[in-house]
């Protein structure tokens, strides 16, 4: 089946070189927003006439895609591959003083094939370049160059340029900002104010090169509060990987399978008979991969000769075998303290999980 992105929009009623398999049902996708989204930008003629148009388009621009991303998500839950006949309304919706704008995208869900495989090659002739592609291609390049070289300003112009082009390049950067943020003497509700703006950022990439290098930070970040805040993203936006989470589970470091063992909690959007496989692996991994990392061992007693049973944990601290936690570092003999999650409780939880699995998709 195909992921949700790769689903085929269109609004006709057939593709030429497609072949419908067979009509499932119609769908629909609704998003809702305030009306402060458009007076922000209609608050001056000037600016809507003048050099605030472009952002205005491209915030149109924006609502028209999570419509289709929505439509896409509709379509992927009912087994299609391809949505035909997309329209898209918007309508007022009021009451109370208060006034809303709701977007509704409308299609027939399909499954279909393609009929011939087309090997000629789309070559671009003639093709006109506007100014306004010559000016974004600019801005993309200024700010790439900038945020290689650590100059880079992030007002809300360029935020909103870099969200709406998908600007997937300068991801890294935005993650070693973020720690050198939180390293530094930021304030709360700033750094609050960057993670939101980061995660919407995310949320509008392609979701394999945002969930590479999320991953690849976790791995490689030695902050710890940037780590919960990048955790928390991966849960918000359902970009659970399995086989990257197992790297991180099967890590030497302990704090790093401590993150792969949290995120191994998450959600995906959308589950189906292949994902059974994966929450799979990903129990076994975590059922080999954390070890007894004390020792346990005998010594003998003050008073008798007989010898008692202790561990003795990675402080060093020597501890009796009933004392499940040490009396120095309050850690297990698994290295885990009484708040963190433990091994046992998480393979428990997947088995829970994929048994629901089985359950709705067999």
């Amino acid at each position: 089946m195909a992921k949700p992105k790769d689903i085929l929009v269109t609004t006709t009623s057939s593709i030429e070189g497609m072949k419908i398999i067979r009509h499932l049902q119609p769908i629909s996708a609704h998003i809702v927003l305030g009306t402060n989204l458009f007076s922000d930008f209609l608050g001056g003629l000037t600016d809507v006439f003048g050099g605030k148009s472009r952002s205005y388009q491209k915030r149109l621009n924006l609502i028209y895609e999570d419509a289709i991303k929505e439509i896409k998500y509709s379509c992927y839950e009912i087994g299609g591959n391809c949505v035909l006949g997309l329209k898209i309304d918007i309508d007022e919706i009021s009451g109370k003083s208060k006034s809303m704008f709701m977007i509704t995208a409308i299609g027939t869900a399909v499954i279909s094939e393609i009929e011939k495989k087309n090997e000629i090659t789309h070559q671009k002739i003639s093709e006109k370049i506007s100014v306004e592609e010559i000016n974004d291609l600019r801005t993309r390049n200024s700010i790439i160059r900038k945020s290689k070289n650590d100059e880079l300003i992030l007002n809300s112009e360029t935020w909103s340029f870099i969200t709406s082009s998908q600007l997937d390049e300068i991801l890294p950067y935005l993650l070693r900002k973020l720690s050198s943020m939180l390293k530094g003497n930021c304030s709360e509700p700033v750094i609050q104010e960057f993670t939101e703006k980061l995660k919407i950022f995310i949320d509008n990439l392609p979701e394999d090169k945002g969930r590479n290098d999320l991953y690849s930070f976790l791995k490689n970040s030695d902050n710890s509060i940037s780590t919960i805040i990048v955790t928390a993203i991966i849960k918000d936006l359902y970009l659970l990987d399995f086989d990257k989470t197992i790297d991180l589970l099967e890590n030497e470091d302990l704090s790093r399978k401590k993150i792969g063992l949290n995120i191994a909690t998450f959600d995906k959007s959308h589950y189906d008979l292949k994902d059974i496989e994966g929450l799979n692996r990903m129990r076994e991994s975590i059922n080999r991969s954390f070890k007894e990392r004390g020792e346990r061992t005998t010594k003998k007693q003050m008073i008798s000769s007989k010898e008692k049973e202790v561990w003795i944990c990675e402080c060093s601290r020597t501890n009796d075998i009933e004392c499940e936690y040490c009396s120095a570092c309050a850690r297990d003999i698994y290295g885990f303290k009484v708040s963190e999650f433990k091994p046992r409780k998480i393979i428990n939880y997947l088995d829970d999980k994929i048994e629901l699995i089985m359950e709705l998709v067999i």
